[in-house]
């Protein structure tokens, strides 16, 4: 499984700039992810529709955050040794580029 453990991410959109942990786990065989928006109090549920695994180094994501109720989230993370880096497409935002380093 690629990616596994927590990673800071700095996420940086207009009117926002934020640092959450991306923890990525293992359970059953399946990849679960959770999100912890440091500074904002809140961990929004993150529903995963589909995770693939891509070049031995990248993951593609869909997933839904309820709270959000904004239609399925798309993302493309791409891990080298202590860091990571991509993009996520949000519905009526448009792409986000993010970038990370692991945190544990």
């Amino acid at each position: 499984m690629i990616g596994l453990g927590k990673w800071k991410l700095n996420v940086s959109v207009p009117f926002l700039k934020a640092d959450p942990i991306l923890t990525i786990a293992e359970k059953n065989g399946r990849y679960e992810f959770t999100i912890d928006a440091q500074g904002f109090g809140i961990t929004p549920a993150l529903n995963l529709v589909d995770v693939r695994e891509e070049n031995g180094d990248t993951l593609r994501v869909k997933a839904q955050v309820p709270m959000l109720n904004i239609g399925d989230l798309s993302g493309v993370l791409t891990f080298e040794g202590a860091f990571c880096k991509g993009d996520i497409e949000v519905p009526m935002m448009g792409k986000i580029a993010v970038k990370g380093e692991r945190v544990g």
